[in-house]
Parts: C-alpha cells; structure tokens; sequence
C-alpha cells in the first residue's frame, strides 16, 4: 500500500485575501486555493509548512488523514470568545501515548489541536473520505460552551492510554472532565467527528447514560439589549461597522450575562 495523506484547511471567520491565496498557492503546484479553503494531498513528499502555524496565521481549521492511522484535527479559538479554563479540563496528555488534545496559546488566538494515531490502522484512504466541513459546526460549538465532542475524545484517548499502561507499575492518573449535558443528542457533526477519530461505541453509550439532558434557555435578546447602558451598546454597533469577525457570538454571552441572577 503506497503512502497517502490529505491536509485539509478552511477560513471561517474571513475569506483569504488575493496575496494570501497567492501565497498558499506556491505551497504546491497542484492546490488552488479558494477565498474559504485549500486542499493538499501527497502520495510522496510531505507539507512544506508547519500545520500549526498555517492555521494560525490563514485559516480557522484543518484535517489532517494519513493511510497509516493518523489523524489530526485544529481549530483557531479567537482569545475573546473562549473559556480557557473550562477547555484546559480537556486537554489530554500522556507519555506512553502519541494521543493528545492540546490546547496552544499564540498571539492572537488559541489553537485546540486533536492529535490521533492509530498503530493498528493503515486503510486505504481517498481525498473525498473525509470532510472537515463536516466537522466544522463543531468549532461555534466549542466556543459557545458545548464540549461533548471534546470529552467523548478526551475518554477514548484515556481508555487506549489506561490499557497501554496496564502493565506498568507507575501509572499516569487521568482525572476525568466534567460530563457535558445532552450527550444522548448526537446531530451530524458530533456523529462525524465520532467516525474521524474511530469513537468506541462502548464509550458514546456509557457517556450517554452518565449526561444530562438539559434544555437550551430561551433568551430575550430584545429585553435584554435594552438593559444595556447606551455607552456600551454604542461600542457594539462601532465593532458590528468595522466588521470585526463572528461578533455575534461574543455579543450573545455578553447578552446572556445579563440574564443571569445578580450575586449577593
């Protein structure tokens, strides 16, 4: 079986620029980058970048597929739209696995890399496989606070971990994270991205019987605009004409605070 891999990129939150699709273009002669994405596949050779460092600085995601097992999924978190310290209960690292979920801070963003390596796999493996548009709502997902694909990957990678070092005398304790609500409600990203990453269907069903189902507030964002001060909402609307990228999710959780009851 002769080598394969797929890099997949996309721009969410803006579309390239002309001098940045002439730039990714020269990354390989076959690639012809869009406004929104760029696709490059190799049968022999390699990507000249660092995959990091190219969703950094052109893109909000990639996928990455090899015919021998490994795969690798990156989201750009925008600093001012995340809760850093609810995702860093996700991160998963461990030294007798090539497994990982990182969660890398840079200038301008963070970067939730998914790294996967399957040593039993090697299949053969077509560009069209798979999509990351596919996996792309998980992206809003993770930002707006829902993490249930990031703990169902967090336990398949603690449960290959765990059997690794079974035979070890000191063994790495992985403390699990926090259970997300409504895992018995998996929509087509959550069932993609379990396919991607070869979820264990004894994990979905034991994360679905340990989730609670709760029901998504229902908010009033016209009440809640009015509460508030004008000063604020006037520094608002100047971000909404300067076009300042996926503002309505930031403007949401600021609208959704409001609706919070007051602290004592």
């Amino acid at each position: 079986m002769s080598e394969f891999q797929v890099y997949q990129f996309k721009s969410i939150d803006r579309p390239l620029t002309d001098a940045e699709r002439k730039e990714i273009g020269t990354w390989s002669s076959r690639t012809i980058p869009t406004a929104t994405s760029a696709t490059f596949t190799y049968a022999y050779g390699d990507f000249p970048k660092e995959a990091e460092k190219a969703v950094e600085k052109y893109f909000d995601a990639m996928l990455y597929a090899a015919n021998w097992g490994t795969k690798r999924l990156i989201f750009r978190l925008p600093k001012n739209q995340i809760n850093v310290e609810e995702l860093s209960a996700y991160i998963f690292e461990d030294e007798t696995s090539m497994d990982t979920i990182k969660l890398k801070k840079c200038k301008s963003c963070y970067l939730l890399d998914i790294h996967f390596s399957n040593e039993e796999g090697g299949a053969w493996l077509s560009e069209d496989d798979y999509s990351l548009g596919d996996l792309v709502p998980l992206r809003d997902c993770i930002i707006e606070g829902d993490y249930r694909a990031l703990y169902l990957v967090w336990r398949q990678f603690a449960q290959f971990a765990t059997a690794e070092e079974d035979e070890e005398e000191d063994m790495m304790e992985h403390v699990p994270p926090p259970v997300p609500a409504n895992l018995s409600k998996l929509n087509a990203p959550l069932k993609a991205f379990i396919e991607f990453f070869e979820i264990g269907e004894d994990i979905v069903s034991t994360a679905k019987a340990s989730s609670i189902v709760q029901e998504t507030p229902d908010f009033d964002y016209g009440t809640l605009l009015d509460r508030l001060p004008d000063t604020e909402r006037n520094g608002w609307l100047l971000r909404l004409a300067n076009g300042e990228p996926r503002l309505e999710l930031t403007f949401k959780k600021r609208l959704q605070q409001l609706a919070q009851p007051k602290k004592r």
